[in-house]
């Protein structure tokens, strides 16, 4: 079960800073596979043959022919000597996790754990992925450090702690018709309005379309112009009138 704790907690010893089977450059994943002793000879060759035939990820193969998602991760880091954390077990800080709103950490797959020397630490599941570490270093205003750690197992963690986060006062809106703006913030910390919408609700679902088109890196088309949706950082809504930061 996924630990969250109230106050810094990070424990050095959680992250495995050279997992088992690194640093390891030059060795084939299905090497790393049978030496850790995860599946047969015979699967890692059938799944080879398949990912060199289909031109699909051989980690994708082995996982469906019974690899754990969470051993490629760690076999993953080992192999580019990257450091690997099981956030099932970690225990996250539930005030740092929380400075990333839950739709970013969605769209990016990325969640916040603990400090380390200055440094906010968030598992990701690539931590040698440079744009990426300055999209989150620009979400959080702080120095990141990125650590390795199994896609779904982030996905799951991110959903417990948004659950954990406490309730909030109710924010009382004016009972008059209202429109609202919608706009994302790049990379290079400058925001762009997508479009005015007459409901709320309108807003969330069109909010919800670009978050998604941003998860792929798609082009994002706006209200003037288009933007890649691999430089988003954020997405925001606001009133009419009101104006992001």
């Amino acid at each position: 079960m996924m630990t969250i704790e109230d106050h810094a907690a990070s424990a050095p010893a959680s992250i495995e800073e050279n997992p088992e089977g690194g640093p390891s450059h030059n060795v084939p994943l299905g090497t790393l596979v049978l030496r850790a002793g995860l599946l047969p000879l015979e699967t890692i060759e059938e799944s080879l043959r398949e990912a060199i035939k289909s031109g699909r990820r051989l980690g994708e193969i082995l996982v469906e022919r019974g690899l754990g998602e969470r051993e490629l991760a760690r076999l993953l880091a080992a192999q580019y000597a990257q450091p690997f954390v099981d956030v099932t077990e970690f225990p996250i800080d539930a005030d740092v996790a929380h400075l990333l709103p839950r739709e970013v950490a969605r769209t990016y797959c990325a969640l916040p754990i603990g400090r380390d020397e200055g440094a906010i630490m968030v598992a990701v599941p690539y931590s040698a992925d440079s744009k990426q570490r300055e999209r989150l270093r620009l979400a959080l205003k702080s120095p990141v450090r990125l650590v390795t750690a199994a896609r779904g197992d982030i996905q799951a963690a991110i959903d417990r702690v948004a659950a954990a986060e406490p309730e909030r006062e109710p924010v009382v809106r004016r009972q008059v018709p209202q429109t609202y703006e919608v706009f994302v913030r790049l990379v290079n910390g400058t925001t762009v309005a997508v479009d005015r919408l007459a409901s709320l609700a309108d807003a969330q679902a069109l909010a919800e379309r670009v978050a998604g088109e941003a998860r792929v890196g798609a082009t994002i088309e706006m209200r003037e112009g288009s933007v890649d949706g691999s430089d988003v950082v954020s997405i925001e809504i606001f009133e009419a009138g009101e104006k992001p930061s």
